[in-house]
């Protein structure tokens, strides 16, 4: 194992402290409230790791929220859907799986746009919360027969004599593989192995009548391949644990991480058969994940900074309400962008998204549950947003303003030093 995922020690200089387990928080789920940090504190790192990774035995916000889902599916309405979901960052205890399965989201990205109908994107997000923990190969040949997908990237229209190079070129580029890692033949005989992939009556369904089953060459191997050979031979290859590994450090971890650490990375994935779980637990405990220049790196998505604050100030949270303010920082659920997903880093914070942002916090703080003002407001919001005191020329702009309890809680929401994970 490199030294670089070799467990954490604290030490006098780097303690075990409020910073370190908010920043656990923050990047295992979507931040913690100061009873939350106080329990993880009581543990050591390598078990804090396994606390978040494995999630709390029941967990009565879970449940509740699952009976709803069957209330709500088959309802036309995106936004129940959407504000369902926000409510589950909120306030499930297993943060780690709602926080992995938005990144999943953000990787398999999918739209509403042209998929139209909620149901089926519905169906395609609990494949990530169901499975997002789990071994990659699982959900990759889940997500390839998942009918929102299909419908996505065209595979409905890939037919014997006619294919539709769609969905294998989006296979190969963005869910494992990467960019220069395939070739344009590579791609015309993988999309002939998924001819005959088509959705029925709401399902995935396999048209033999469809199907080319004439011989194919891809990356060099040849045989009579079909969906399920292409993702093996895919899975196989060196650059698909890389460029998983890559994904998950620039979204758990880092936003440039070094090629050694995504070599790392990439071992231990091959290691595990691709168990995206053992590996952030991994990562969770490791020596890169709590190197001082790792902490902050990462700009907060929309959703991280707004699901935060509520689980941070213990808010009275209007996931309904929320949605607007959501589209308008740049994220919505259920409708990435586009087949790239959502960019994220400093894309989160041009011009029109921060105007956003300053508006949210003003929305966020009116359903603070704060009472305290002055110092003593600034020292304990300030402490539970920002994992650490506020920044002394902050603090005495903070003190300097006279605002009430509301209006400094909207400010600390505002500072530079919120924005970032």
């Amino acid at each position: 194992m490199s030294d670089l995922l070799k467990p954490w020690q604290p030490s006098g200089r780097d303690p075990w402290d409020r910073d370190a387990a908010s920043h656990l928080w923050r990047r295992a789920g979507f931040g913690a409230p100061p009873r939350l940090l106080d329990e993880t504190l009581r543990r050591s790192p390598a078990e804090a790791a396994d606390f978040v990774a494995d999630g709390p035995e029941k967990d009565p916000a879970t449940e509740e929220l699952d009976g709803l889902h069957r209330v709500l599916f088959g309802m036309e309405s995106a936004d129940q859907y959407r504000a369902w979901l926000v409510m589950r960052m909120v306030r499930c205890g297993h943060q780690l799986r709602e926080k992995t399965a938005l990144f999943w989201h953000g990787h398999f990205a999918t739209s509403l746009s042209k998929v139209r109908e909620p149901v089926w994107m519905m169906r395609q997000y609990d494949l990530f919360l169901n499975l997002g923990l789990g071994r990659f190969p699982k959900l990759l040949a889940s997500i390839v027969r998942d009918p929102a997908m299909i419908r996505w990237l065209d595979n409905d229209s890939n037919r014997k004599g006619h294919p539709n190079e769609n969905f294998a070129r989006e296979l190969f580029e963005l869910f494992t593989l990467g960019p220069g890692n395939y070739t344009e033949k590579d791609i015309r005989e993988a999309a002939r192995a998924f001819t005959g992939w088509l959705v029925l009556n709401d399902r995935f369904r396999f048209s033999k009548q469809y199907h080319d089953g004439g011989t194919k060459t891809v990356f060099g191997r040849t045989g009579s391949w079909g969906g399920d050979d292409i993702l093996e031979i895919t899975l196989e290859r060196e650059a698909c644990v890389r460029f998983l590994g890559r994904k998950l450090l620039q979204y758990f971890v880092v936003p440039n991480p070094s090629e050694e650490l995504v070599d790392a990375v990439g071992a231990e994935l091959r290691a595990s058969d691709y168990d995206t779980g053992a590996v952030l637990r991994m990562l969770f405990r490791s020596r890169a994940f709590y190197d001082p220049l790792v902490r902050r790196s990462l700009v907060k998505s929309p959703l991280e900074y707004t699901v935060g604050a509520i689980r941070c100030l213990n808010a009275k949270p209007d996931t309904a309400a929320l949605l607007p303010s959501l589209r308008e920082m740049g994220q919505e659920l259920l409708a990435p962008p586009n087949v790239k997903g959502w960019p994220g880093q400093e894309q989160w914070v041009h011009t029109a998204a921060w105007l956003a942002r300053i508006n949210t916090a003003e929305r966020l703080a009116s359903r603070a549950d704060v009472s305290l003002r002055g110092e003593a407001a600034i020292l304990r919001y300030g402490r539970d947003l920002l994992g650490r005191p506020v920044p002394d020329e902050a603090k005495k702009t903070l003190l300097q303003s006279g605002a009430g309890s509301r209006d400094l809680v909207r400010a600390l929401l505002s500072l530079p030093e919120y924005h970032v994970n």
